[in-house]
């Protein structure tokens, strides 16, 4: 062991890490059974050898160590300024340390190792400390820090960066730490697919999103939240969430026995084959801000109360003739009309599927035990969801090419990316669950995925054991709950709404001076040598009034109307000419752009915010609660 390296390693992770180096320090750690022999490759590089459960592997070519590294980083290529870059395995060292050579201060290198002895051997033998030095390099070890490299993940890889993610998995690792590297990349992989599916819904969804959340103020002012539900409602019991899933249709029909004995949630695809089979739930929920009102359209359905965030549509929220429930969901305009009344807006966690959100509001409710109906999560009988709900009869689809994962009562079932996303989801939140309470979760699909930590029941058998026979009138329990809002404290959030349109023209009128400004920027950066503190005047002026229109509430979903433009104008920021005249230009350019859109946009919800918020009266007299 050289002492002068070991300490030199620390040194430079100090400066970046400090609890890290102080765990190695401290010894925080067990040493896993790896011994580790140092020797020389003919070309004169420190390669290690390696033996585990008497097998003998090789870091490195033994032969000729430098060449592989060489090709590996021609293969890699230039890489983005701003490329988050995932590194499977250390080793000596050596592929860390070229990649700090051959890349810009700026990447972002996430190096994990899956030995500990692997780990703590490169540190006293191999000088990394001018490369730990230069850029804060995140080490994730198993057995000391390996809980950190989701987290981790989670602050380096974004929608901007996405399209310059790197992989790489040190060559020779595969034949001993296979099971390690294949969790953590398979980790990486799907949360670089999660940001894809929500920045893709995102696209998909700006449209209808923010003329939703307009719309719906009027009702959110009505002040029927989930926590008011959560009190009227009595929780001792067992809830039933009812899920679309083609599995529905084996047992639908023992729902009937749970009526006022269990507390029944539908999401809003289940709300067809439930009426049709003569079983009205207490509640249905929707999320989808262009959910196809087909799916309700059947008598009685709109009697029933429905919960929702925000963003839900409108049309579907506005033909409901029950009680209309909300929870926050992240939308800044609803969380101030509670916030100027001093109250709170709760909400649920959001796992992408409105199944997700159901189960996550039964949870906060206080249930003891939820029992899941029809939460296949995979095509069951390859199909998609259970008849009566887009068709009286859903065709079988082609499940050849489709994700395998364990099925409840077949060996695997296929599925799709989204649904395998909102499983792991319903596992992590159920895992989260029962570290702080004592809950059951049953899952009595009859058919489907497997969900871990959820006790496979048939519907009988779980209405048999947790709905006993006290009947209990939740129809009556809703029709009680009272409105978070006194008439003085929804007079106040009506006049907060109001002032919502005149927000929306300063922050046209900005983005029409910002236009002018990014115009001047231009002309400033089209000599050779720019003039740089005219064009410093500029780009203060510029941030100022960005910030400025910011910093309005109804920013946000000028926000979520363009995404697919603000997308563009950010990653094309991080692209790079080869001279600051070059830049200065791009930016103006794009900026003169952003601020088209930004004027455009703000308009448009300047327009449906007078159409929409302007109507609210302020007095109780336009009584906003369920028509009758």
């Amino acid at each position: 062991m050289s002492k002068k390296i070991w300490e030199q390693n620390l040194k430079a992770m100090e400066k970046w890490y400090p609890s890290f180096a102080d765990m190695i320090r401290n010894k925080e750690y067990t040493k896993d059974n790896v011994e580790i022999a140092i020797e020389e490759s003919l070309d004169g590089e420190k390669i290690f050898r390696i033996t585990k459960d008497n097998r003998q592997l090789y870091l490195g070519g033994k032969r000729n160590a430098k060449e592989p590294v060489n090709m590996w980083i021609e293969r890699l290529g230039v890489l983005h300024k701003y490329a988050p870059v995932f590194l499977f395995g250390i080793g000596s060292g050596a592929y860390l340390k070229a990649l700090v050579q051959n890349s810009k201060k700026e990447i972002n290198i996430v190096a994990y190792e899956p030995s500990i002895s692997i780990f703590l051997k490169m540190l006293e033998e191999v000088d990394l400390s001018k490369e730990i030095a230069e850029r804060p390099i995140a080490f994730v070890v198993e057995g000391i820090n390996e809980e950190e490299f989701e987290p981790i993940m989670r602050k380096v890889v974004a929608v901007e960066s996405i399209g310059f993610l790197k992989e790489e998995v040190h060559p020779n690792y595969r034949g001993f730490y296979k099971e390690y590297l294949l969790k953590y990349v398979k980790l990486l992989q799907r949360m670089a697919e999660g940001i894809r599916i929500t920045y893709n819904t995102g696209v998909l969804f700006s449209k209808d999103l923010a003329q939703n959340v307009l719309h719906n103020m009027k009702y959110i002012c009505g002040g029927y939240n989930t926590k008011k539900l959560s009190d009227v409602i009595p929780h001792e019991g067992a809830a039933i969430l009812v899920s679309a899933g083609p599995s529905l249709n084996k047992n639908i029909m023992e729902l009937k026995k749970a009526k006022n004995k269990a507390f029944i949630a539908a999401v809003d695809t289940a709300m067809k084959p439930l009426l049709k089979a003569g079983i009205k739930p207490d509640v249905f929920l929707t999320i989808d801000p262009h959910k196809s009102l087909g799916l309700v359209e059947i008598a009685g359905a709109e009697k029933v109360p429905v919960i929702a965030p925000a963003c839900a549509r409108y049309s579907l929220i506005e033909r409901q003739k029950g009680k209309k429930i909300f929870y926050f969901d992240g939308y800044i305009i609803p969380f101030r009309v509670y916030q100027k009344n001093k109250k709170r807006f709760y909400g649920v966690s959001n796992g992408g599927s409105v199944a997700c959100s159901a189960f996550s509001l039964l949870y906060k409710m206080g249930f003891d035990t939820i029992i899941l109906v029809g939460q296949d999560l995979a095509y069951t009988g390859n199909k998609t969801h259970a008849d009566g709900t887009f068709s009286e009869k859903m065709e079988e689809k082609d499940t050849r090419n489709m994700i395998m994962v364990k099925g409840n009562y077949e060996e695997k079932v296929p599925t799709l990316m989204n649904l395998r996303t909102y499983l792991e989801w319903f596992e992590r939140y159920i895992e989260g669950m029962k570290k702080h309470e004592d809950i059951r979760v049953i899952n009595a699909t009859e058919g489907g995925a497997y969900i871990k930590g959820t006790e496979l029941m048939t519907l009988k058998s779980a209405i048999e054991e947790f709905c006993g026979e006290e009947t209990i009138d939740f129809e009556c329990c809703i029709e009680k709950m009272e409105s978070e809002f006194t008439e003085a404290e929804r007079k106040k959030a009506v006049e907060y709404l109001h002032t919502i349109p005149e927000e929306y023209e300063e922050i046209a009128q900005n983005a029409g001076i910002l236009k002018k400004l990014y115009r001047n920027l231009g002309k400033y950066s089209q000599s050779a040598n720019p003039d740089k503190e005219k064009c410093m005047k500029v780009l203060k002026r510029i941030k100022k009034l960005t910030k400025k229109c910011q910093s309005k509430d109804g920013f946000q979903l000028i926000n979520v109307t363009m995404p697919s433009a603000e997308y563009i104008i950010r990653n094309e920021y991080y692209l790079e000419t080869g001279s600051i005249a070059g830049e200065m230009r791009e930016i103006a350019r794009k900026g003169m752009k952003y601020s088209e859109l930004l004027q455009a946009c703000a308009r448009i919800l300047e327009d449906i915010a007078k159409d929409t918020l302007l109507p609210i009266p302020i007095g109780m007299e336009g009584d906003l609660e369920e028509e009758k």
